[in-house]
């Protein structure tokens, strides 16, 4: 999407989720959530063998995360939050999936409105400080090498 930057976490997520070649991260069924197959993600996105040729993010690496748990803090510092999976609300679990799904959500994240990516802020203290105070927050503007 215009304005965020293809290198921030906003966009690297969004860019897996709407890759076909990517099955262990998935929308809910209503669009409105991700959901996180992590034998899976494991496999795909953190361990050496999960390289996937056409699709650039989604290789080891993508993230700077190593392990699931710093995959799932990052979700949570850019706001995402874990919702509980309810019959009905998620989508099928995909093929090869080892396990149940983890649903989590945010406001800005969602399957038809990538212009939303924009609102989604890394909640650093000075940011969470800002919103306390009921203030917009930042947020850097793309260098001129990635616009």
């Amino acid at each position: 999407p215009l304005g965020v930057s293809p290198s921030a976490f906003p966009a690297k997520l969004w860019q897996l989720v709407n890759s076909p070649r990517v099955r262990s991260l998935c929308w809910d069924s209503r669009g409105r959530g991700l959901l996180v197959d992590r034998a899976l993600f494991e496999r795909e996105l953190l361990s050496a063998g999960g390289a996937y040729g056409d699709v650039p993010a989604a290789a080891p690496g993508t993230f700077k995360a190593t392990n699931f748990g710093s995959f799932i803090r990052q979700l949570n510092l850019y706001g995402f939050h874990k919702m509980p999976t309810l019959p009905g609300t998620v989508a099928a679990a995909p093929p090869g999936s080892a396990g149940p799904l983890l649903h989590f959500c945010s406001p800005y994240f969602r399957r038809d409105r990538p212009d939303l990516l924009l609102h989604i802020r890394r909640l650093t203290k000075a940011n969470r400080e800002r919103l306390a105070a009921g203030l917009e927050l930042r947020s850097r503007q793309p260098s001129r090498f990635q616009q």
